[in-house]
């Protein structure tokens, strides 16, 4: 087993070694800014060094296990509100070989460590400040890493039942609300003052007795007795088991919906009269790529899944910070929360719809340089299509904020106009960024990032252009002290947006057609044995 484990992280080695010599300045910027990140960590790691020598037993018997249940909530939560498990093995790449269920789980609950690798730098960094104490044994110490088998277990047990979850029709929209509902609780508690109210009971909760984080709290403070080593033990062995569980209901899950999904959704993909409408309003060929984007778009988990969280997590995400400016008095995020929502959901729904128009395709757009129809009108029937969700997407947004509270006629005329502005620059970038650095999509993939360093480097620039554009608008409208200065920017904006469009529409279609070979080489790969987030390639 441990010759068939070296084998895949060889392969996965070599696979990453190969590709490093071509990391250009979008991978070294990435690698900066994750840099930082992490260094924010290991000064925390830091603090815990220099500062848990200095504190009482009794003060550190009493912030131990908070600081252990902390770690162990954002070890659970941040792979979810990012949508993201770090790396994962590629199960239905690895399957075909002789390897033993066994070693593949080993190696997946190993590979949770990339999620939240945040938990172990402080982790780490809190066993080594333990040691440091006179009063504390080194034995004792170590006990904290007993803490890390549980958290990887039920990480994996977690995760491997949302992503089998987003695979089934009927569960991928419960799962959506319980992650929506995990990443505006925080907000709301704070905001709200119920995070007072509801702290002696978390405290009480963080303190009590045969919980795993107060369990590994005392036995790295040096209480090392049989009721807490059984305890830990037993937490462990149910997040092991549970585990195991569901990676084996997930191995034959992965297996049924390959083998079940072609059948069904020939039957689900009947059409739609609301989507033939908007398609018959355009003459074909550009009608009939309208109305295939529709309906793979629609089958897609991971874009129905992005729709649902551009019109839902975003409308609920900045309503603790609404609902406090409403409690002060009006200000100014009160009168521009749907501004702040409506684009807040666009750049959910931009990587797919703007950003990489042929990622959905994969493969299958050598169709588009074989056919007698233009690459052009193929990337413009791609982009009414993505202006057509967008304008769903507004609709639903709007609703939202008026359930959730009151919103003015401005509010939501220079809302949708700051979505148009963001729309047409995204559309033009995206074009270009679809020829220049084709990605394919995995449209299952609902829990993953899909982007390399140089792509996300990218769609980070452009939403920071994004938002300059509407700023320079809400500047005139502060300047001025009028309206119509805002959407008479906004209008400005469209329309150089629109001349840019032209342009950059047909440089994409002129490297598109000369870059085509590369374009569907680059679409039709697949991925590594062990692929994610954190990956390179």
């Amino acid at each position: 087993m441990t010759e068939q484990i070296l084998a895949i992280v060889w392969a996965q080695f070599r696979i990453t070694r190969n590709h490093l010599p071509r990391t250009g300045v979008g991978g070294v910027v990435m690698w900066i800014i994750t840099a930082l990140w992490y260094s924010l960590f290991v000064a925390l790691a830091g603090v815990a060094i220099a500062g848990i020598p200095g504190i009482s037993l009794s003060v550190l018997r009493q912030a131990l296990p908070i600081a252990l249940l902390i770690l162990f909530l954002y070890n659970q939560t941040i792979p979810l509100l990012t949508l993201s498990t770090g790396w994962s093995l590629q199960i239905n790449k690895l399957q075909v070989y002789p390897i033993p269920d066994s070693a593949l789980f080993g190696l997946e609950a190993l590979l949770r460590i990339t999620s939240a690798p945040e938990f172990m730098i402080v982790l780490l960094g809190g066993v080594i400040g333990l040691a440091r104490r006179s009063d504390v044994p080194l034995p004792a110490a170590l006990c904290l890493l007993l803490f890390i088998p549980l958290n990887l277990f039920l990480q994996l047990a977690v995760r491997d039942f949302v992503v089998h979850a987003f695979e089934r029709n009927r569960f991928r929209e419960i799962i959506t609300i319980f992650i929506v509902s995990i990443g505006v609780v925080p907000q709301f508690l704070l905001r709200t003052g119920l995070a007072i109210e509801l702290k002696p009971y978390f405290l009480l909760f963080a303190n009590g007795v045969g919980t795993p984080w107060h369990t590994a709290a005392a036995l790295s403070l040096g209480r090392l007795s049989l009721f807490n080593f059984a305890a830990l033990a037993a937490w462990t062995a149910l997040t092991f088991w549970l585990a195991r569980w569901q990676f084996a209901r997930g191995l034959v899950q992965d297996d049924a919906f390959r083998g079940g999904s072609p059948a069904g959704a020939s039957k689900k993909d009947a059409s739609s009269p609301l989507l033939d409408s908007f398609s018959n309003l355009f003459q074909d060929p550009a009608a009939a790529i309208i109305q295939k984007e529709f309906h793979s778009l629609l089958r897609m988990p991971r874009f129905r899944v992005m729709l649902g969280m551009a019109c839902i997590f975003s409308t609920l995400i900045f309503l603790p910070i609404r609902m406090g400016e409403d409690a002060r008095g009006p200000g100014f995020f009160s009168h521009n929360y749907f501004v702040a929502v409506n684009l807040y959901g666009l750049l959910f729904m931009a990587d797919l719809l703007l950003l990489n128009i042929f990622g959905a395709d994969r493969g299958a757009a050598q169709i588009y340089f074989i056919s007698p129809v233009p690459l052009g009108a193929v990337i413009k029937a791609k982009n009414l299509a993505a202006c057509a969700f967008i304008l769903l997407q507004n609709l639903l947004v709007v609703i939202l904020t008026l359930i959730f509270g009151h919103v003015s006629a401005i509010g939501i005329v220079s809302g949708v106009a700051a979505s148009a502005v963001a729309t047409v620059n995204l559309m033009w970038a995206g074009n270009l960024l679809s020829v220049m650095m084709p990605r394919p999509v995995d449209p299952s993939a609902t829990m993953k990032r899909q982007a390399n360093a140089k792509v996300q480097l990218w769609v980070l620039l452009c939403t920071i252009g994004m938002a300059v554009l509407v700023g320079f608008a809400y500047l005139a409208r502060w300047a001025l002290d009028s309206d119509w200065a805002l959407l008479g920017v906004l209008l400005f904006e469209f329309a150089i947006g629109g001349v840019v469009y032209k342009v950059a529409l047909d440089s994409a279609v002129e490297r598109g057609m000369r870059d085509r070979e590369r374009l569907i080489d680059e679409l039709s790969k697949t991925s590594s044995p062990v692929g994610g987030s954190l990956g390179l390639s």
